[in-house]
Formats: C-alpha cells, structure tokens, sequence
C-alpha cells in the first residue's frame, strides 16, 4: 500500500465526501481511513444557489441520443462541483505527494458512453467531461502522480463492492445477499454467487426499489427513503420539507417522537416497517420463483418470471445509511425491527415458496432468523466502494 495512495469519494447532491482507504491483506479488504472530509458545494464561490435543472425529458432525450451541450447556467455550477471536490481531496492529500493516487468516484446520474462525465442529473447540472475536468483541476494542484480516473460508479453498485470488500462489510463471508441503503433516496445491491451483480445487469427480472409501487399512492421511495418518511410526517403536521430542514426533524427525530407515542409519527413509521417487509418479501420471492405481479411508476414496465438464479436464496440482507442507524438503535427495536422480523416471518411462514426455500430463512418454530437480517457498520459503504473499484480496475490493467 505504501506505493499508492487509495482515496474513494461520493458525491452526493450537496456535497461531496471523500476519505483515503487502506488495503489490508490474507484475506483481502479494505479499510476507510479517518479523517472523513466533506465539503459542500455551496461553499465554492461559483455555486449558484438558484440554479435550476433543464427540463428532465430533455436530459433523458439528449442522453439517448448522444447530444448532451452544456449550457451557460450548467457550466458554473460544474465548476463549483469540481472546485469542491479538489478542496476535498487536497484536504486528504496534502502537498508533496510521490506516490501514485488512485481515486474512486461515484455520483448520481446518467453516465456518459465513456462512463467519464454526466449526462442527465435530476437536481443537479449536467458534466459531459466532468473527469476531464477534475484531473485537469488535480494536476494544476500539483498532484503529477494521478492515475487516470477510469468511470464515475453507481453510489448503489458501490454500496455492495463496499459491503464485501469492506473489512467490516455486512456481505462478507456470504454468497449471498441483498443490500438496502437508505440516505436521502434508496440504493439497492446484490451479491449472488459470490459476486457483486448489478441491478442494471438484471434488470429483466428484478427491479430498483425507486421503479416500484407499494400501493395505489406511494411508491417504496416515498415510504422508506429519509426524504419520502420526512415528507409523509410532514404532510401529518403541517410543515414544509424546507422548515422541518430548519427544525432538524429528520428520520431519526421522527422516530424519538414515536417512542413518545405522537401519532402522526407512530402512523409514519408503523407505514415505513410494513413496506420494509413487502419489499424484503418481495425481493425473496423474486430469487427464488420469479417475480410476483408489481405495480411500477412506468406502467409499461414488467418483469421476466425467468432467470438464471431461480431456486436460489439470500444468505443475508443488510440495511445501510440512515435506515440502518435506525435499525441498530435499541429503543427503536420495538418500532422497526421487531415488526419487519414479525411480519416478513409470517409473510414467508404462510406463503407458496416452497418447504425447503422457507427453511432457510426460518427457525424450527416458523419465526424469522434473528440473524438473517442486520445493520450495516459501513456508514459510507459507496465512497468505500468507489475506492475498491479503483484499485481493481489499477490491479486489472
């Protein structure tokens, strides 16, 4: 490890965190190192707090079709971007560096054919050259040494590369497993056979949490990201997004203010385990039989009941970020824990799957495993991830 310096980095909507990793060995994995450096956009002098994204179909046509342009408003606000995300680095790096920098990055949005830039963002502008741009940005600092970047990820695929390759990664020593971060949106990840597999390589027979309804008026996002149970409560009370940001009323506030017994904060969360528990029983059923009949965002879309998989189940499924603070909190066991364990048990127990899929999620008496489902230790599993795919990519070439 002495010859190369391993940072990874997730860039998240309004700020970017970043943090060197360490390669430990016999086995292999990877460890993230502290200080852990964030930095917000907003605080580069080239960030517009008005900015406004073009219209999204736009992006998507554009996207499609190859012809994204950077407008004159996008321009600046990717320079705040990058002038964040070197501040961040050089944060971590400090000066005199002779070692080779292998640097991971994972952002949301629609990757460009070379996988270098971004080519659509929802709140965000458009990077066609973003990669270009940072390494141009990184070597004007005087870090010579910088190995190509070679593609921005996917912070959910880096989530899962983070829980295996993670020392204390929640899909180590498994075959198999199903990973569900919550942060501001949700991320899903797999492993099955020993490999990561991502949901955009299957996506034929399996769906993105984000894709699908669990019911007639919310969608799996709008019950179990930290936005969507932030909105639901305060839809109940009357507030707005922006002053519950103001009250600091996030997930984890809700939560205390159910353990009072509030009830507008029990229904949200009563809400939140029970569609943790479809989805989780749903993703079950998926390994093992196909696909049960679901309801998506895009009416047209549908899933194959066959795939290679088929009979297969999930040794593990870890919940990470927010949520899975939450899920690790004792005096929150009674509001999310025990009612997913409960009802995903008896959802199984008095399901079609058959006898021997059933066994291998459930107990003797027919309750759930008490170990089958269990809290990330990995707060910033993508920035991990992003770090672990750098250096295999480096390993590789």
């Amino acid at each position: 490890m002495d010859e190369i310096i391993l940072i990874g980095i997730d860039g998240g909507a309004s700020k970017v965190l970043v943090h060197k990793v360490d390669i430990l060995i016999n086995p292999m994995r990877f460890v993230a190192l502290k200080p852990f450096i964030e930095v917000t956009y907003n605080s580069s002098d080239s960030y517009n707090p008005k900015f406004k994204p073009i219209a999204l179909a736009r992006q998507i046509k554009e996207h499609k079709a190859g012809t994204v342009k950077q407008t004159k408003t996008e321009a600046p606000q990717e320079k705040a971007f990058i002038e964040s995300f070197t501040k961040a680095i050089r944060t971590i790096l400090g000066e005199n560096v002779t070692q080779d920098i292998l640097i991971g990055i994972g952002l949301p949005g629609l990757k460009t054919k070379n996988g270098r830039g971004i080519s659509a963002m929802a709140n965000g502008p458009r990077m066609p050259k973003f990669l270009n741009n940072l390494e141009k940005a990184l070597k004007k600092e005087g870090y010579t040494t910088l190995e190509p970047i070679h593609a921005i990820g996917s912070d959910a695929d880096y989530c899962g590369l983070g829980e295996r390759w993670g020392d204390e990664g929640g899909m180590r020593d498994v075959s198999s497993a199903y990973y569900f971060g919550v942060g501001t949106g949700i991320a899903d990840a797999m492993l099955l056979d020993k490999e990561n597999v991502p949901f955009d390589a299957c996506k034929s027979w399996i769906a993105k949490s984000w894709e699908m309804m669990a019911d007639d008026d919310y969608s799996y996002e709008n019950l179990l990201s930290a936005r969507g149970i932030q909105t639901r409560y305060g839809e109940k009370i009357g507030m707005s997004q922006e002053e519950l940001d103001l009250a600091e009323i996030y997930p984890w506030q809700i939560y205390e203010q159910a353990l009072l017994g509030e009830e507008e904060a029990v229904e949200v969360v009563q809400a939140t385990a029970q569609a943790l528990s479809e989805l989780f029983y749903h993703r079950i059923q998926t390994l093992a039989l196909g696909a049960p009949e679901t309801k998506f965002q895009d009416a047209n879309r549908t899933l194959d009941q066959e795939h290679e998989h088929l009979g297969k189940v999930f040794e593990r499924m870890v919940v990470g970020q927010r949520l899975g603070d939450i899920w690790e909190f004792k005096k929150f066991t009674p509001l999310l824990l025990d009612p997913v364990n409960e009802k995903l048990g008896r959802m199984i127990h008095s399901s079609k799957l058959p006898a021997e899929i059933k066994a291998k999620y459930l107990t003797k008496t027919n309750r759930l495993r008490d170990d089958l489902i269990i809290h990330s230790e990995l707060r910033h599993a993508p920035a991990l991830g992003a770090a672990v795919d750098a250096y295999l990519q480096w390993i590789e070439q």
